[in-house]
């Protein structure tokens, strides 16, 4: 009798998992994964060439009435590199509506009244600014980075070439960014991921959280080489 009853019940958990599963579309699904991804042709971003500022698109401005906005709409990857280009939609005629070139697989994120882009396959941190013409990319100063990042502690990779880098595992400054100081030869690096629950990659690529004592190893996909040697962090 109980194994009749206890199979019953698991026949019911099975059919109601299953009603819940067809009852929610995959273009929902897809949706709520992918919530937070820009989608091309999407509008994302507003910049008012009157005050300076950046903010998220805001569906309510009218184009035709509101001449200083500029908006920033998501373009297919420009070229193999993956480049994050943005159309420009505006009302002002003196801004030409020239494809806006970010970075090679950028994320752009706001902070304040301010536009900022992360380079991933370079471990580098850009602001975007309006030069009265056209957008550009600035690339942002260590200081700047770690305004930016307040409770993360720098790793420059001029200080990872020299060998031998260890850092002190804490509670509470556990927190570090990979910055590259050395431009281009520092280029589709990566941190290796590993076993070790003690390591955890945080929102960006270059950005990791240590929570005891472990190997971080940060290396292109083709592996170590001469030209383009492995890094080794040792958490003690």
């Amino acid at each position: 009798m109980k194994k009749r009853y206890i199979f019953g019940i698991l026949v019911f958990i099975v059919v109601l998992f299953f009603f819940i599963s067809i009852s929610v579309s995959p273009d929902e699904k897809i949706g709520a994964l992918n919530s937070n991804v820009p989608r091309i042709g999407q509008k994302v971003w507003t910049y008012n060439m009157n005050k300076h500022e950046w903010k998220k698109y805001d569906k309510n401005i009218d184009l035709d009435e509101s001449k200083e906005e500029i908006i920033l709409q998501v373009e297919a990857p420009e070229g193999n590199g993956g480049y994050s280009v943005y159309n420009l939609i505006t009302g002002n005629a003196q801004v030409p509506k020239e494809p806006v070139w970010i970075g090679e697989g950028s994320e752009e994120f706001l902070i304040g009244k301010k536009l900022y882009s992360y380079y991933p396959k370079q471990f580098e941190f850009y602001e975007v600014v309006f030069n009265g013409v056209k957008f550009v990319p600035r690339k942002l100063s260590t200081k700047e980075v770690s305004e930016i990042f307040k409770g993360y502690k720098i790793i420059k990779v001029s200080e990872l070439k020299k060998g031998n880098y260890s850092i002190e595992c804490s509670k509470i400054n556990n927190k570090y960014i990979v910055l590259n100081d050395i431009g281009e030869d520092f280029y589709k690096y990566y941190i290796v991921p590993n076993d070790s629950k003690n390591l955890k990659i945080e929102n960006y690529s270059n950005q990791f959280k240590i929570t005891g004592k472990t190997d971080i190893k940060i290396q292109r996909l083709e592996g170590c080489s001469k030209a383009y040697p492995c890094y080794d962090i040792k958490v003690k």
